[in-house]
């Protein structure tokens, strides 16, 4: 049976079935699972191996338990990576979408919104296909391709995420109203302010793009399509300006 000496030889679908096999919580079932699916052998065939050689097979594949490699293709054959700064509001309200669901199982689906094809106008300028697509239609095109060539895309929205927050997390909620997490209310009225807290951080997103809608839905596909930084500078100076 041929095993992958590495993550350089394991493709996207095979890497996604490799971190949902995680979910088995009895270890050597799950063990045999992994070496199934990365030797493409029925499972059953390896637990009738010795548990020596079945050892030894596992100990060929420890890589697994790291991540691949963060150096990430900027280009892949038609597609580009498209630069985190110039997400739009609705690309980014996705990615978090996708990264707070499970990055692995859906990192074909942030691929779909991160590589994009790509032109130049006669002036130069760089176009960037539409988001007008939508990734479920389009995330098993990232299957075949090694997972070395697109896992570094996940660390650096990661980073790219924890800077914005840093910079923007008060427009989602006024943070100087924030209580203890251990503080517990006493009273029905403290109970329902919490409650309506809850709410606004549960619809954050919503509640923002109904606001630069102006209350107006029929302007809700120009809303997200701003540029996501352009847009939050602005909110941050109407915010601190109080205007």
């Amino acid at each position: 049976m041929h095993l992958p000496k590495s993550w350089s030889e394991i493709d996207v679908f095979q890497y996604k079935e490799v971190r949902d096999l995680y979910s088995i919580e009895e270890v050597f079932s799950r063990e045999i699972e992994i070496l199934s699916a990365l030797g493409d052998i029925n499972s059953e065939d390896i637990e009738d191996l010795d548990i020596e050689e079945v050892t030894v097979m596992l100990a060929d594949i420890k890589y697994i338990n790291s991540e691949p490699s963060k150096n990430f293709k900027r280009q892949l054959d038609d597609y580009h990576y498209k630069p985190l700064e110039k997400l739009s509001i609705g690309e980014y309200i996705d990615l978090e979408f996708y990264f707070s669901k499970d990055y692995n199982k859906h990192i074909g689906h942030i691929a779909s919104i991160l590589y994009r094809q790509k032109s130049t106008n006669k002036w130069g300028v760089t176009i960037y296909e539409p988001y007008a697509f939508s990734p479920r239609d389009r995330h098993e095109l990232f299957d075949e391709y090694k997972i070395n060539d697109i896992y570094g895309i996940i660390p650096e929205f990661i980073a790219f995420r924890e800077n914005f927050m840093d910079t923007y997390g008060n427009l989602f909620h006024d943070e100087s109203d924030s209580k203890d997490e251990d503080d517990k209310p006493t009273t029905s009225q403290e109970s329902k302010d919490l409650q309506l807290k809850k709410s606004e951080m549960k619809w954050g997103w919503e509640r923002l793009i109904y606001s630069l809608c102006n209350e107006d839905l029929t302007k809700f596909e120009e809303v997200t399509n701003l540029p996501l930084i352009m847009t939050f500078n602005m909110l941050a100076m109407k915010k601190e300006l109080n205007i």
